[in-house]
């Protein structure tokens, strides 16, 4: 896995962002694997909550309320502004700026979401939301402390 993390990062750094986080998580092309990333680690958060395999598309709507209720935002520490889609294509890169630039493996991404995901409320889509937001809240805040380390 190693091997392909250096390899984004070389990507990274050929673009000018290295170590650079806010041109890293406004590059479109980041938001799009950093969705992917993210559509990932909660099918397995998801998927281990609910003691079923299951494959789960993250909305905009989750991430951008995740983000208005987290540190980043609550600090003016990284300050995004716009259209839902494109706060949420930020959250994306911002995720996959800490596993490809801050060598988190998987599971320190998963781990916040599972510890936040409520069982009973992944049956109603209304109440998964809510319990998503805060999982995704849960991960953001993480984040925020590991970058501030």
């Amino acid at each position: 896995m190693q091997k392909y993390k250096n390899s984004l990062r070389n990507f990274s750094e050929n673009r000018g962002e290295k170590g650079n986080l806010e041109a890293f998580i406004h590059n479109k092309s980041n938001s799009k694997l950093g969705d992917s990333l993210v559509n990932f680690i909660y099918s397995v958060a998801k998927s281990i909550v609910s003691e079923m395999p299951t494959g789960t598309k993250v909305s905009d709507s989750i991430l951008l309320e995740a983000y208005r209720r987290s540190l980043w935002h609550s600090t003016n520490t990284l300050k995004l502004k716009g259209k839902k889609n494109r706060i949420a294509d930020a959250i994306e890169a911002l995720i996959l700026y800490f596993w490809v630039h801050k060598d988190l493996n998987l599971e320190k991404l998963i781990s916040p979401l599972i510890a936040q995901l409520e069982p009973d409320r992944l049956h109603h889509p209304k109440e998964e939301h809510s319990s998503a937001v805060f999982s995704f809240q849960r991960l953001l805040d993480f984040l925020y402390d590991f970058y501030l380390d």
